[in-house]
C-alpha cells in the first residue's frame, strides 16, 4: 500500500473542489499569456494550452530465442476521471482513458515499442474533444511499428516515431485542435532502453524495487507542459492581436535518455495522474509490497486503483498539494483528480 511519504508535518485545510473551480474560474479563456503569474496562477486544476486508445490490453512476450536473451511482458491499466460536468460532452465515448491514452506494439518476443500521451483538457471548456490528438497520435505511432516502413531491420528511436505520429496526424488533419505530451520507449532486443519524453507524463526503472532511472519533466510553469499541439492560423493570430500565444512545441524538442536494462527490471510508463499524487518512494513501497505477484496485469490494475482512490481522498498530501502550498504560501492537502494511465513492462 501507499504511505503518505514527504508529507510529514503538512497539517492543513483540504484542497476541496471548490479551491479547484476557483482557480479555473480565473483562466484567461481562449488561450495563455506566456507570463509566469499566469501560468502559476491562472489555473491549478485544469492544464493549460500553453504551458489511449482502446480497452484492456494485455502483450505477453512469447519465447525467445537462444540468440535474444532479453524478453519483454507488457500491460497497462487505466482510469478516466469523472466526466459528468458537460465541458466533456465531445470527449468520444469511445475513449475509455479519458484524456490519456497508450500504445503497445510488441515486433517480436524481444522488441517493443510502448507509450503513453496525456491530451491537454483545457480545450475541452473551447467545445473540442480534447481527448482527439493523445488518441490519434497514439494509433498512428502503433500502426507504423507495424507497416512496412517499420518494418525496417534498423530500429528506429522513439524520438522519430513521435515525429512521424504527429506530422501524420496534421497533415491528415484528422484533429481539428489540440495538445498532448508524448512518451515513447523502445525496449531493444540487447536490453537497451531508449526513450523520448515530451511534457510531463513520465518513465522509471525499478531494479529489485528501487528506481534506478526516471526521465525529467518538461514545463514552461507550473501544470503547464510541452506539448505537440494543433491550433488553426485564425487562432493563433486572434492570440497574436491580443498579446498571447499558445504553447506550441515540436517533435525534436523532446528529450531523449538511453539506459541498460537487466533482467527483472520493472519499467512503468505514466502520465501525470500518477506523478501529481504520489512520489517515487511511494512507487517503490508498492513494488516491494508486490514483489512476489505472479500476475502482471493484477498488480498494474492494483497500482492503478491505489493511485484513484489516493486522488480522491481530501486529506492525501499529494505531489500536486504540495506544489501548491509551495507557490501560493498557503498549506493545502488533497489528491488530483485526473485521467491515469500506466503501462508496466518487465524485463524476463
Amino acid at each position: 500500500m501507499f504511505t503518505s511519504l514527504g508529507g510529514v508535518g503538512l497539517r492543513s485545510p483540504r484542497l476541496s473542489r471548490s479551491m479547484f473551480w476557483l482557480g479555473l474560474l480565473t483562466i484567461v479563456i481562449g488561450y495563455l499569456l506566456t507570463t509566469e503569474d499566469l501560468y502559476r496562477y491562472a489555473n491549478w486544476q485544469s492544464r493549460g494550452f500553453f504551458s489511449g486508445s482502446s480497452a484492456g490490453f494485455n502483450a505477453s512476450s512469447a519465447q525467445a530465442s537462444s540468440s535474444l536473451p532479453f524478453n519483454y511482458k507488457a500491460v497497462v491499466a487505466y482510469q478516466a476521471k469523472d466526466r459528468s460536468d458537460g465541458v466533456y460532452a465531445n470527449i468520444k465515448n469511445n475513449s475509455p482513458t479519458g484524456e490519456d491514452n497508450y500504445f503497445i506494439a510488441m515486433r517480436n518476443s524481444s522488441d517493443l515499442y510502448a507509450g503513453v500521451a496525456d491530451g491537454v483538457g483545457g480545450w475541452a471548456e473551447h467545445g473540442y474533444d480534447s481527448s482527439a490528438i493523445s488518441r490519434e497520435i497514439c494509433s498512428c505511432m502503433r500502426d507504423f511499428v507495424f507497416t512496412s516502413c517499420g518494418g525496417k531491420s534498423t530500429p528506429f528511436t522513439p524520438k522519430q516515431l513521435i515525429d512521424w505520429g504527429y506530422t501524420k496526424v496534421k497533415k491528415d488533419e484528422i484533429v481539428k485542435v489540440g495538445g498532448t505530451t508524448a512518451i515513447v520507449a523502445h525496449f531493444a532486443p540487447n536490453g537497451s532502453l531508449s526513450v523520448a519524453n515530451l511534457g510531463d507524463s513520465w518513465c522509471g526503472v525499478f531494479r529489485e524495487s528501487r528506481l534506478v532511472f526516471q526521465t525529467k519533466f518538461q514545463t514552461v510553469g507550473f501544470n503547464a507542459p510541452y506539448q505537440l499541439a494543433i491550433i488553426p492560423d485564425s487562432m493563433l493570430k486572434e492570440a497574436a492581436r491580443r498579446g498571447g500565444s499558445y504553447i506550441q512545441n515540436k517533435p525534436n524538442d523532446a528529450d531523449e535518455y538511453n539506459f541498460k536494462l537487466k533482467q527483472n527490471d520493472v519499467v512503468v510508463l505514466a502520465t501525470d495522474g500518477v506523478t501529481d499524487n504520489i512520489a517515487v518512494e511511494d512507487m517503490e513501497l508498492f513494488l516491494k509490497d508486490h514483489a512476489d505477484d505472479a500476475n502482471l496485469q493484477d498488480t498494474c490494475q492494483t497500482f492503478v486503483d491505489q493511485v484513484v482512490k489516493l486522488s480522491k481522498d481530501p486529506t492525501f498530501p499529494s505531489v500536486f498539494a504540495q506544489e501548491i502550498s509551495k507557490l501560493s504560501g498557503k498549506q493545502y492537502s488533497g489528491g488530483k483528480e485526473d485521467d491515469i494511465t500506466v503501462v508496466i513492462v518487465k524485463v524476463e
